[in-house]
This record gives C-alpha cells, sequence and structure tokens, in this order.
C-alpha cells in the first residue's frame, strides 16, 4: 500500500516562476502520485497515451482561475510556445494539432463524430471510505464561437469497478448533465461557466492573469459511491472533436483525488520564514497541528498514536510532540504546537516527519503525515549597491539587499523612507544610509551608499567668424565645435528668420539677404549654450516693378515692361518668351501669362515677376426662336451673345437692325443668309452667320361636324387649304373600318357607307399632304356627324 504524503511539490513550482500560468511537463505517474494523489486512497498501473506535451504539471497565480496547481492535459501542448494554456488571452484560435489519434469511447459520447489528438490518463486505485472525489475545471478555445456546432470537444472520467455498472461517465454537472461545450457555456448551465474573452477583447488579451482559452467552467467536482477497499479502474480523457485545430483542456486539482479519511488533519506556522511553507525558523517559529472529526461521529473517545522521525532531534531542537492523540467523547477537534529551539548550532536544514496512524474505514490503518523542516537563522545583513548617476538631478533606484535573519524586514533610511527601495536624485555626491531589523532575531543591520554625482567642466561653443559677402545666396559652410559639459552633444541651428535648419555640426547656409544664424548646443544632462553668426550681405536687395496687368482685343498689341532697382552691377532680362529686352510689345489671340526672370552681375540669384495680357471679345451667337418660317410671318431671333454691347443685324433680305432680339418678316419664300456683328466696351468685335430657308405660307381648316341631312347647309366634310399641292384622306368609324377615303385635294364626303347613310357618331380620320415648299406632314383628328 502507497501511503498518501503532504508533498511542497506545487509550492516549489510556483516559487520559481513568474507569469500567472506556468506548466511543466511531467511524466504521468510522477504526476499522479505526487500531485493528483490526496488522502484516502492508493493508486497502481499509471498508463499514459497522447501527445508527449499534452500532460503535465501546473501552477496559477492569479485571480480569475478556481484551481491554483495540479495536473493540466489538454488536445494540443502544455508547453508556453503562444499555442497553448498560458495567457494572455491574445490568440483568436490558439491550437496545436499534435498528430495524436482520437479515443472511440469519447466518440461515442458525441454521436460518433471522429476525434482528434485525444489525451487518455488511467490507473487503478483503491479507496478507503464509500466515495471518491476530485475536483477540476473544463477550458476550452472553441468558445464561443463553436457553441452548439460538430466541434464539440469533448473529455470524460469513466469509472469502473466492483458495484458499477460497465463504464460510467462521472464528469457531470449536479443535476447530472454531462459537461461539454454545448452543455456549458454564457446560454446553457451558465452559472458553471466564465466567459474568458475571444482572444481580442480588453482586458483578458492583455494581462497574464487571464489564461489563452476563450472559457472555462467554475471548479467542479467528480464523485462517484466506491466500496471501501475494492479495487476500480479510472480514465481521464480528453480529445479535439471534428479537427485537431482549436485546443481544450482538463485543469486537476492538486491533492483532489481523494477517499474521504475520518480525520482531518491541517498545519499551520506562526509566520513563513523561509520560501518553504513548511519550514520553521529556528528559535522564532511555532507550528500549530489541529485534528478534526466528524462531530456525528464522536460520541465516543479516539486514541491516534503518533510516530516521530527525522533528522531533529525532539527536545533539542523542538519541544516535544506528543505521542498520541485523543479526542474526549463529544469533542471534534483536538489542537497541539511545538517550537523550533534554537542551540546556537550551525546544522543546516533538519527534518520532522510526525506520522498519524489513523484507521480507515476499511479498517487498515493508513498513516498521514506531516512533513516540517527547521533552518539555520543567519546573521543579520544588508546590503547596497553603489550607483553612480551620469547627470546631477538624474533618479537613480537604491534597493536595500537584507540577508540573516528572516523576513519580513523593516526598513529604515537616512531619507525618512520605510521603504526597501528607494528613488533619490541627488545634484551633487552623497551618501545614503539604511538600517534593517528583522522578524526573528530582532537584529539590526545598517549599510551606507555613496551615488557619485560627476562635475563637469563649463560647455563652450567655439563656431565660424562673421561672415561679409558682396552677394546674396553664395554658398557657405558654417560649423561649430563643442567642448566641455556631459558630452553626447546636440545641435540646432536658428535664425532670425522662419528656416527650417538642420541638427548636426555643421550647416550649409544660401542666404539671401542679411542673417544672424544661432547655434544651440545642448549635452546629455541638459546644460545648454548659444552662439551667433552673422552674415552680412552688402547690396542691397534687387527689386524689380513689372508693368500691371492689361485688357485688349485680339487683333491689338500691348506693351510689357519691366525696371530693376538695388542688386549689384547691370541687370539682365529673360521673359519666358525668350526675349531679352527690358520692354516688348506683345500680340496674342488668347489670354497670355508672361514670366520675366531679372538677375544681376552677382549671377547667384534671379528674381521673377508676372504680368498678365488679357484677351477679350465678345462670343457672337443667335438662334431663330419662331418654329414656323413662312413668309408673310414674322421670323423672332433670340440674340445669345455673350459679352456684348451693341449689335448690328443683316438678314439676307436688305432688312438690318441695331436691336438686341429683332423680327424681320420675308416677303418671298426663299434662303436667307443671317449676320449678327456684336461689340464689346473696348470695341472688341466678333460676327457669326446662319441661314434660314423661308417657306411658301399654307394652311388647312378642317371642320369639327357636319349635318347630311339634305337642309343644303353643311351637308358634306370637306376641308379649305391654301399652299397645299397634294392631300389624301381616310375617315374612320369607331370599329377602325375605312368609311371613306380620297386623294382629291377637293374631296368632299356626304355621310354614306357603302350607299347607306352612315351612323350618327364621331369618326377619326387622317389628313396627309404636301405643301407647295415640299413640307410633308399629317392631321389626324375627330369629325361628328349629325343628322
Amino acid at each position: 500500500m502507497k501511503y498518501f504524503a503532504l508533498t511542497i511539490f506545487v509550492y516549489l513550482f510556483l516559487s520559481c516562476s513568474f507569469g500567472q500560468l506556468v506548466t511543466t511537463v511531467g511524466s504521468a505517474s510522477n504526476l499522479v502520485q505526487n500531485v493528483l494523489l490526496g488522502p484516502g486512497v492508493t493508486v497502481s498501473n499509471i498508463q499514459y497515451n497522447g501527445g508527449s506535451t499534452s500532460i503535465g504539471s501546473f501552477g496559477y497565480t492569479g485571480t480569475n482561475f478556481g484551481i491554483k496547481s495540479g495536473i493540466i492535459m489538454t488536445t494540443g501542448t502544455v508547453i508556453n510556445n503562444g499555442n497553448g494554456p498560458q495567457g494572455p488571452n491574445n490568440n483568436a484560435n490558439a491550437g496545436f494539432d499534435n498528430g495524436s489519434g482520437g479515443l472511440t469511447q469519447l466518440s461515442d459520447l458525441v454521436g460518433g463524430t471522429a476525434t482528434y489528438n485525444a489525451a487518455v490518463l488511467q490507473f487503478d486505485f483503491i479507496p478507503y471510505s464509500d466515495t471518491v472525489r476530485f475536483k477540476y475545471s473544463f477550458a476550452s478555445e472553441e468558445y464561443p464561437e463553436y457553441v452548439g456546432s460538430k466541434f464539440n470537444d469533448v473529455f470524460a472520467f469513466f469509472i469502473s469497478g466492483p458495484g458499477i455498472s460497465g463504464q460510467q461517465n462521472i464528469a457531470k454537472l449536479p443535476n447530472g448533465t454531462p459537461v461539454t461545450i454545448n452543455n456549458v457555456n454564457a446560454t446553457s448551465n451558465s452559472a458553471f461557466f466564465i466567459d474568458n474573452g475571444d482572444g481580442t477583447q480588453s482586458p483578458y488579451n492583455s494581462s497574464a492573469d487571464f489564461i489563452q482559452y476563450d472559457g472555462f467552467t467554475r471548479p467542479l467536482e467528480a464523485i462517484s459511491k466506491v466500496q471501501c477497499g475494492q479495487k476500480y479502474h479510472l480514465v481521464i480523457a480528453i480529445a479535439d472533436v471534428g479537427d485537431g485545430k482549436w485546443d481544450s483542456g482538463i485543469f486537476l486539482e492538486a491533492n483532489s483525488l481523494q477517499s474521504k479519511t475520518p480525520i482531518d488533519i491541517t498545519s499551520s506556522l506562526s509566520f513563513q520564514a523561509f520560501p518553504d511553507p513548511n519550514q520553521m525558523a529556528e528559535g522564532c517559529v511555532k507550528a500549530t497541528v489541529t485534528l478534526k472529526r466528524n462531530p456525528s461521529k464522536a460520541t465516543n473517545s479516539l486514541t491516534i498514536p503518533v510516530l516521530i522521525s527525522g533528522t531533529a532531534s525532539q527536545g533539542t531542537d523542538y519541544t516535544p510532540i506528543p505521542s498520541s492523540i485523543t479526542f474526549p467523547a463529544g469533542q471534534s477537534q483536538v489542537q497541539f504546537t511545538f517550537d523550533a529551539l534554537s542551540d546556537a548550532l550551525t546544522e543546516g536544514v533538519e527534518t520532522i516527519k510526525i506520522s498519524f496512524q489513523l484507521t480507515d474505514p476499511c479498517g487498515n490503518v493508513t498513516p498521514i503525515e506531516l512533513n516540517f523542516s527547521i533552518n539555520d537563522v543567519q546573521p543579520v545583513s544588508v546590503t547596497i549597491q553603489n550607483a553612480t548617476v551620469v547627470c546631477p538631478g538624474d533618479p537613480v533606484q537604491l534597493l536595500a539587499i537584507p540577508s540573516g535573519g528572516t523576513g519580513p524586514y523593516t526598513f529604515n533610511w537616512s531619507t525618512g523612507a520605510l521603504t526597501q527601495n528607494i528613488s533619490v536624485s541627488p545634484s551633487s555626491t552623497a551618501i545614503y544610509t539604511v538600517t534593517i531589523k528583522d522578524n526573528c532575531l530582532h537584529q539590526t543591520a545598517t549599510t551606507s551608499s555613496t551615488v557619485v554625482v560627476p562635475v563637469y567642466p563649463a560647455l563652450i561653443l567655439n563656431q565660424t567668424p562673421d561672415i561679409t559677402e558682396i552677394c546674396p545666396y553664395t554658398h557657405a559652410t558654417l560649423e561649430a565645435n563643442a567642448t566641455g559639459g556631459a558630452g553626447k552633444y546636440k545641435f540646432q541651428w536658428s535664425t532670425n528668420l522662419p528656416s527650417n535648419l538642420g541638427k548636426d555640426s555643421i550647416q550649409d547656409v544660401l542666404p539671401g539677404k542679411t542673417t544672424l544664424y544661432t547655434i544651440l548646443v545642448t549635452d546629455q544632462c541638459g546644460t545648454s549654450t548659444t552662439a551667433t553668426i552673422n552674415f552680412t550681405i552688402t547690396s542691397p536687395p534687387l527689386v524689380i516693378t513689372i508693368s500691371p496687368n492689361q485688357i485688349k482685343c485680339p487683333e491689338d498689341s500691348a506693351l510689357i515692361s519691366v525696371s530693376a532697382t538695388g542688386g549689384y552691377g547691370q541687370y539682365y532680362y529673360k521673359w519666358n518668351n525668350g526675349n531679352t529686352n527690358q520692354n516688348q510689345w506683345v500680340k496674342d489671340f488668347t489670354t497670355t501669362t508672361y514670366k520675366v526672370s531679372v538677375s544681376d552681375d552677382c549671377q547667384t540669384f534671379s528674381v521673377d515677376s508676372f504680368t498678365i495680357v488679357k484677351v477679350i471679345k465678345p462670343n457672337a451667337n443667335f438662334q431663330v426662336s419662331s418654329s414656323l418660317l413662312f413668309n408673310n410671318t414674322p421670323i423672332t431671333f433670340e440674340n445669345l451673345t455673350s459679352g456684348g454691347l451693341t449689335y448690328f443685324w443683316t438678314f439676307g433680305d436688305g432688312n438690318t437692325s441695331t436691336i438686341i432680339n429683332p423680327n424681320n418678316t420675308y416677303l418671298e419664300p426663299g434662303s436667307y443668309e443671317i449676320n449678327l456683328y456684336a461689340k464689346d466696351y473696348l470695341g472688341c468685335k466678333d460676327s457669326t452667320t446662319r441661314f434660314i430657308n423661308i417657306e411658301e405660307e399654307y394652311y388647312i381648316y378642317v371642320p369639327n361636324t357636319f349635318t347630311p341631312d339634305g337642309n343644303r347647309v353643311n351637308n358634306e366634310f370637306q376641308v379649305t387649304s391654301v399652299g397645299i399641292q397634294e392631300l389624301s384622306i381616310a375617315i374612320f368609324n369607331r370599329w377602325g373600318e375605312i368609311v371613306y377615303s380620297s386623294d382629291d385635294i377637293n374631296f368632299r364626303w356626304n355621310g354614306t357607307y357603302k350607299g347607306q347613310l352612315a351612323k350618327e357618331g364621331t369618326y377619326t380620320y387622317t389628313i396627309k399632304y404636301v405643301s407647295n415648299s415640299n413640307r410633308h406632314d399629317t392631321i389626324i383628328g375627330h369629325v361628328n356627324l349629325l343628322r
């Protein structure tokens, strides 16, 4: 039988971690025996199948996840490679396909869907009470996107053995519902679910307090009734469903695989002097051991033998521990204490093993062991690392590093600070002192640290002498050299004019006028000084005056000219049309911009100026607004000219007009030329010509009613026309039948159809005609026949 022993594995694992969730690949046998196993259970025949990096131990120091340490099994990897379970949750589809196969038992749970990357841990166990239990949490990257889909990653805890029919899955909620992604999520059994973001949401994606998986269950407990002392088999399995991509994991709480023992035994130290929570400091730590039993079973007295072993000596290294513990009848709790004694010897770590000889419900002795150790406490000392600053006033951190004694330590600095580290910003070399006191020996230790602040020579700037030139825009290289100060100089050039100069010690310049250059130099400590260089230009500025903008007609010429003052020597002119004279006549038919560049004998620059010769004229245009162009009928002309002021019209028949929108009546048909002449306010001219065709006047009169009743008035339907050379008519009844037709221009319909009187009513007619001017057209209308 393997007896349960409390271990310090979890603490040692966490004590060297730096993140929030830390995992370590481990062997299945070690993980079950030394991490998962709790009191009242022995295990054997431990086996594991799955990815070699899919199982390990974990420790969690954040506040988001409900289990702090234990075993982790995943469908991918436990290694922190960006696709494992470690936080923060900054990957929307974290996962690792480790190539492992599936498990038929898990596929059966999800309706036969294929499973992948199965991790399967199984072992035999013997319980020493009537119930076995362990705590767990299920987490998955499939949340929340694939809730309700076939990608329902699955896990199970299959137990089999005496009194259990076949294999039973004990991974269930308190109501008996199996724990799966589709059964436990934000909408289904949400009281057992914790949302952890989707890989993009804050704060989950920025803090290591959160694990990588997008969701997980609250801590749940798998429980099964068993028979005391009988052998059972447990299979803990998890797998991807549908594909091997996004991962899921099971977190099994440390020491939670247990079968309830009659007595609960816990211990605590008066304070934790060393990282090991079970290690006592010699001479100043007291251990308290508490034993509890079920009050309902406390009717009789109970005595538990206690065996003491280890390298420490009772009575010398620690006060005596009782050889047995007795619960009086009716009492459910017993407690005792012992102290670590100071023997003034340097002995290193000495151990104490306390073994409580408990009889389990099966009648077997199942010891529960508590392990303690005692460590020497060294004399108290403290050190501070001396620090040197680069610049006066720079902040520097001073850290007091205590040794010996035990923590927590108290700190008292010469500055009045009571923290372990302080930040100081001395302007000159200074000494800082700290005194510490430990919590065990109550000894004090004092040390000092000197912060050396360097003293630099004055910052001096040497620069190019002042410069004098006749001509502007003469190139020069200015240079500044710094000495003294703290080094690592930064330069900034500027002028008395708006400018964008460089940050090097050398500056190329090309000033157009007298300019004062300023150099600012700053060392790495922020000390600065300035110098100036005056660049003097002796020639006056070159100023040019160009003729103002002008307006002219297309056919006219314009004089443009330029004059110059200042500068040096004689002047040189260059126009953009190639002319090199000071003045020139130009004749353009469109608006033109003229540019002139004027230079002097310096030939280091030129001054540009512009003048515009705007060419304008009216834009003559008109249209005939009358729709019928007949002789003896007034024809209206609409003036569409833009920019015009006065107008003169000729109509081609000898008539003229100066009206803006005139009329003209043509006496004879024919083709006529119309001319419009326009002038603007400058007298600029434009004209346009159009031809119109005047037709011979014609008309057709069609009555709308006739009465063929034989009374000598309006007995026939006929038309009256003027200027028509051809005419044809067709008359239709209401059913579309032609009741009368004729090609005679002088037709007459007497109101009969096929020799019979046509019925009263409305008839439709179509008249097609050709005028004497050869215009073809059609008239459609209605005529009423009344008798």
